[in-house]
């Protein structure tokens, strides 16, 4: 038996896109760096997105499968064989008859608080259920994700660097918000491994830079390094002393 392609992806981002039944949407996961790949189906972003799972690059990019609508039916269907009221469990059948049953099932659960929970507790499972048989067939096992690293990095090291993107490297503070000074600030750079998942994450990030790098505001931007990583950006004005600044290239 081969091993498993272990994978630092959210469980809980694949059971979102494998809810996600839009006919305009599609799904990858990268197997390398665990980050879902939303695709809304321009015809540009198709054609570079189609071009990462091709046959050269299967080893790194997976199709999630589409959402079948009649899965969710069959979910409703399952679950009113769980009610115990005799009465709902018939005006739930009644609902999921003919066009439009998931919205008229949806809004008889809506007088019934509790199996309206009890859905949705339900639902959550068989949606994980499927990811597990998914991850299964393509052999992949879910890892947590690595910790946030964080290292500063002078505007210098950006210029020189050759992992940042060339046109990134004339990114910078443009302007205060405040008093409309343009040139005279203080900036601070600092590169961190991932961006935020979720807001357990993002909360610790604002509590790091605040504690240790003395940074209250700050912008994070992604693509700089053409991977996972992403570049925070901070800068005071010396003039009034506004964290208010405009960056751009």
């Amino acid at each position: 038996m081969s091993e498993k392609i272990q994978v630092p992806a959210d469980m809980q981002e694949l059971c979102n896109a494998f809810e996600d039944s839009s006919d305009d949407h599609r799904y990858y996961l990268d197997l390398e760096i665990g980050e879902i790949i939303l695709d809304f189906l321009d015809s540009t972003e198709r054609e570079e997105l189609d071009e990462m799972v091709d046959e050269d690059s299967q080893e790194r990019y997976r199709y999630l499968p589409i959402a079948e609508s009649h899965e969710g039916y069959e979910d409703m269907k399952e679950f009113i064989e769980t009610v115990k009221g005799t009465h709902l469990k018939e005006k739930l059948y009644i609902a999921i008859s003919g066009r439009g049953a998931f919205r008229r099932f949806k809004d008889v659960l809506n007088s019934y608080p509790k199996d309206r929970e009890r859905w949705f507790k339900f639902k959550d499972e068989k949606v994980m259920e499927r990811v597990n048989e998914w991850l299964e067939y393509e052999g992949i096992e879910l890892i947590p994700k690595k910790p946030i690293e964080i290292k500063e990095i002078s505007s210098k090291e950006i210029i020189e660097s050759n992992e940042i993107e060339e046109a990134w490297k004339g990114f910078g503070s443009r302007g205060c918000l405040d008093c409309e000074n343009e040139n005279e600030f203080k900036e601070r750079y600092l590169i961190i491994s991932r961006c935020p998942d979720n807001e357990e994450e993002q909360d610790w990030l604002d509590e790091t830079l605040k504690k240790k790098y003395d940074i209250k505001d700050y912008g994070i931007v992604a693509g700089v390094f053409n991977d996972s990583r992403g570049l925070i950006n901070s800068a005071v004005c010396k003039k009034c002393g506004s964290h208010n600044i405009f960056f751009d290239f």
